[in-house]
Formats: structure tokens, sequence, C-alpha cells
């Protein structure tokens, strides 16, 4: 019986000739010379598509990237700054110094949103480095996209139910 062992053969560097140590070694530890090309790595996660999903909702780039408290806090903080901003500013015709905070909390909103942006571009980059895992998006992610398609929906069925209706009372009555 005749056992056949299957040695590798060591790889060698095409220009000094040398013996690799390794088979997939990029760089030739003799000459220094590029054997392979570097390896680029995959994007995982697009910092475009990030920043794109951030500047619609605030938190929603967190999500994309898998990051749900994250993008939780950016909501939060965003609708409450809003929210209390509007408040504030709904005051203004009976008590006019309520402009100012409202106008501050304007430029806090506005700096939330551009940090969440910033975030989400800057979460993507490090995902696809290899420093932070990613295991797939937040289950938020999909609550813009449903809230849009509802709207869709409501606006469709609005426009439907007032064609067919107004048409119910438009009819000519004959003599």
């Amino acid at each position: 019986m005749i056992i056949k062992h299957e040695l590798s053969m060591p790889n060698f560097c095409p220009t000094c000739g040398k013996a690799l140590q390794y088979e997939n070694a990029e760089i030739c530890p003799g000459c220094g010379v590029r054997i392979q090309p570097p390896q680029v790595p995959k994007e995982i996660r697009s910092p475009f598509w990030a920043i794109l999903f951030s500047f619609f909702l605030a938190g929603w780039g967190q999500w994309y990237n898998g990051k749900t408290g994250d993008g939780l806090k950016f909501f939060g903080a965003f609708i409450a700054t809003y929210i209390l901003a509007l408040i504030f500013l709904a005051m203004v015709p009976t008590l006019p110094a309520a402009a100012i905070p409202g106008l501050l909390l304007i430029v806090v909103v506005l700096a939330i949103w551009v940090y969440g942006m910033y975030d989400s571009y800057k979460g993507a980059e490090r995902i696809n480095k290899g420093e932070e895992n990613f295991s797939g998006k937040s289950g938020l992610f999909w609550l813009p996209v449903a809230l849009l398609v509802l709207v869709i929906f409501f606006i469709v069925a609005a426009v439907i139910a007032a064609f067919v209706f107004g048409m119910a009372g438009s009819t000519p009555k004959l003599p």
C-alpha cells in the first residue's frame, strides 16, 4: 500500500527567488517586493447611506449601522428638543422673551441633527475598518420606512375617497 503525502511546496519570490514563509505573503521578506496586492477590506456599511438616512431622520443612520441605543438617543434628543423649541416659539405672541430660548433650542436641534449625521458616518467607517462589530441593521431601521409607507397609503386612500365621494354628488340631474 502506497501512501501519498502531499507536501506543500513553499512559494518563492518572483524577484529574488527566496522561499516565502507564508503562502499568502504580500511582501517578500528578502527583497521587500510586493508579491500580492494589499487586501482591501470589504465595505460592510456605506458611510454615504449612513449620512443620507441621518439626514432624513435623526438616529436612522445609527440604526442602519446596527446601533439601536445610539439611534434612540439621537432620535429622542432631536424630537424632545424640537418639541420644546416649538412650545417656546408658540409662546412668543404672548411672551416675547420666549423667542430667545426658542431660537437657542432650534440651534441645539440643528446641532443634534448635524452631529447625528457625522456620528453615523464615522460609525460606518469604524465598522468597515473592523474597529466595531456589526451584527446587522437594527430592527428600528425599518420604522421610518413603515411610517412612510403608511403615510403614502393614507394619502392615496384620501385621494381615492375624495374622488369617489366627490363624484357622487356631481352628477347632473335630469329635468
